[in-house]
């Protein structure tokens, strides 16, 4: 049935650090190759948040619901930006931040999956540890969506 639970740990660290890593090199290798066009421009951010968000719905059981609900309502609010920017022609630059904020949620899907016995952690311990990295890391992805927003709603264009 493909349920996340029937996968080792390391299989799911694995899958998700694939896709992380997938989401941010087709742009690099399309602009290295001049491989770049309107329809990927369009297209690859799309198509971007779809497979994040059928990941999430997919390792749900892994995560407190708040932090589920925030990742979903961040990539509805990111998603109807993004058809703002079609909308207006206007663009906004991926930012080092923007990246680091992505990287930051996809290091803590892979926490979450994570069995601390695997690592010879104590659970309690690494447990309020990943608590504490997805707070941080939903904080940080919020406030690179805001100044995405910030940058596009000030765009004298």
């Amino acid at each position: 049935t493909f349920e996340p639970k029937e996968f080792f740990s390391f299989n799911l660290i694995l899958l998700i650090a694939l896709i992380g890593i997938s989401d941010s090199i087709d742009g690099i290798v399309a602009r290295k190759y001049n491989l770049v066009s309107k329809l990927g421009i369009i297209l690859d951010p799309v198509i971007d948040r779809i497979v994040f968000v059928i990941l999430i719905f997919w390792l749900a059981s892994y995560f407190n619901f708040a932090f589920l609900i925030l990742l979903l309502i961040r990539e509805i609010l990111i998603s109807i930006g993004g058809l703002f920017v079609l909308k207006t022609k206007k663009t906004v630059k991926v930012s080092n931040k923007g990246k680091a904020g992505t990287t930051l949620i996809f290091i803590s899907l892979c926490l979450s999956v994570l069995d601390p016995a695997l690592v010879n952690i104590n659970s309690a311990i690494f447990l309020k540890f990943v608590d504490y990295f997805l707070i941080f890391s939903i904080f940080f992805y919020y406030f690179v969506a805001l100044e995405y927003l910030y940058k596009l709603l000030n765009k004298n264009e």
